[in-house]
């Protein structure tokens, strides 16, 4: 056992050190103790000592560089005017007979057993590094509302949960996430918990949720839960990382994306309601509309008869939209890749996802089955054609050069790993995402599976749109999306 897995040993299994002089004490659960840790403690004694010394929010465990994904959403969230918008805030609705520190006990131990949940990322000159702490028990903060009346109590939740969910994070200082637990009375609360997109993309935040709701139960009934570590870390991810693309296999996948996106532009002239104001506030707005159960099926049984995904008929249906209301043949896609491969880091909890520039062009489509193929097709390349999105991007051409990494004009996301059902004892429990009224992307359109058809959102600039604009839009899409799965093999134009 190293240093390092001896500490990481330490933090998961609740095994409590103290040092005296030069004693060193330990207190373990019974299920922890074992005389490879007694062995492990003894050699490493003086180095135990000298780490109990350090200040305890000081204690590193770890450390690595960061992951590609991860400097990718560094860069660009140090770019962007409004950083808040790498907030995640998702709102835990609670109805029922709630145990607050069986919750507590199990938000304890989330933040012990996941390095991306303790980790303070730190840049030398042009170097980041993802330093791993300690784990340090934090009570849970909570808020009490029951002496309020309803209303008043309501009205007083939704603004702490705005207050929670948009402060910017100092992330040199502190962790990529904070939770609160808001009692609006004794039957109701409300947890709200905020990760910075550095530390979860889709996918983690379904593994969260489905570890807080087994901690939770363990601790309502056998005391304190021991997950254990994982079977990696964003650590473990970012070190294999490393190693990944040799020069030729770089210099290949390179070309593919120089051929693929072409000297074609990246951004799409949209019919906008207004021009960019000379100072953008920033702000941004949700548009909520829903694919019925019928369109849906519509759409799976086409992806099953073309070989094709969900994901690639309704990107060929949106760029088709796109294309349209911009005039132009040549749509680019932002389309994130869940990238849970290898298998070991398919439950790591870290941002994996990458996203791939995905050129349609329509005017090479005869029928929507055709655009349905070469969707497909793009993001079937892109995948076997896997890098980092900041490398893409660099060899781009200018003027698209510099602008494209903070501004590719929309982004969609089909999130078919993203996983907010979770079930609590004697709980009723519904899961919101919290808005933090800013945007990154000037579109950003995502597409999730609901119990019968598929939710979605657009998320858009109020500086330059209305809301009756984009419901317009999004109505168009559904109706379009719905047509086209109708009559996969009729000409586009008739669409």
């Amino acid at each position: 056992m190293t240093f390092d897995e001896l500490l990481e040993y330490v933090a998961v299994h609740d095994v409590r050190l103290t040092g005296t002089g030069d004693a060193l004490h330990y207190d373990a659960p019974a299920a922890a103790m074992g005389p490879q840790l007694v062995t492990a403690l003894r050699s490493y004694k003086g180095e135990l000592l000298r780490w109990l010394a350090a200040p305890a929010d000081q204690r590193e465990v770890t450390r690595a560089p960061l992951s590609a994904q991860q400097e990718r959403v560094m860069e660009v969230a140090g770019r962007s005017t409004h950083p808040a918008s790498w907030n995640v805030g998702l709102r835990l609705e609670l109805v029922g007979a709630l145990d607050v520190a069986a919750l507590d006990a199990a938000l304890d131990g989330l933040v012990a057993r996941h390095h991306a949940l303790r980790a303070r990322l730190i840049r030398d000159g042009g170097t980041w590094t993802q330093r791993i702490l300690a784990h340090r028990s934090v009570p849970l903060p909570v808020d009490e509302l029951a002496a309020l009346a309803p209303d008043a109590a309501r009205r007083r939740a939704e603004t702490l949960c705005r207050e929670v969910v948009s402060p910017v994070f100092a992330l040199a200082d502190e962790a990529p996430v904070r939770f609160t637990l808001i009692r609006l009375s004794p039957d109701e609360s409300w947890l709200v918990l905020v990760l910075h997109h550095v530390a979860c993309d889709g996918r983690a935040v379904t593994v969260l949720l489905r570890e807080l709701a087994d901690g939770y139960r363990t601790a309502r009934d056998a005391g304190a839960p021991d997950f254990g570590p994982p079977a990696a870390q964003c650590t473990d991810y970012a070190r294999w990382q490393q190693g990944q693309w040799d020069e030729p296999t770089r210099r290949r996948r390179l070309a593919y994306w120089a051929e693929h996106l072409g000297d074609g532009p990246l951004a799409l002239d949209l019919p906008f309601d207004r021009p960019v104001p000379q100072q953008p506030s920033g702000q941004a707005a949700t548009c909520r509309f829903e694919i019925p159960g019928q369109v849906r099926l519509a759409v799976e049984v086409l992806a099953r008869e073309l070989g094709a995904t969900v994901t690639a008929v309704a990107a060929a249906a949106l760029a088709l939209l796109l294309a349209r209301l911009s005039g132009q043949p040549d749509v680019a896609l932002s389309m994130p890749y869940a990238n849970r491969s290898p298998r070991a880091y398919e439950d790591t909890v870290t941002v994996l996802a990458t996203a791939l520039p995905v050129r349609i062009r329509t005017a090479a489509a005869a029928t929507f089955a055709h655009l349905v193929c070469q969707a497909a097709d793009g993001l079937f390349a892109g995948i076997d054609n896997l890098l980092p999105t900041a490398w893409i991007y660099q060899q781009l051409p200018a003027p698209d050069k510099g602008a494209v990494p903070s501004g590719m004009t929309v982004s969609f996301a089909f999130q078919s790993t993203f996983d907010t059902r979770i079930e609590l004892p004697e709980l009723a429990v519904r899961v919101h995402e919290v808005p933090t009224g800013v945007g990154r992307a000037a579109l950003l359109i995502v597409l999730m599976p609901g119990p019968d058809g598929i939710d979605g959102y657009l998320e858009y600039p109020v500086d330059r749109l209305d809301d009756d604009t984009v419901r317009r839009w999004m109505t168009r899409y559904v109706d379009l999306l719905a047509s086209a799965c109708a009559g996969p093999n009729r000409l586009l134009a008739d669409l």
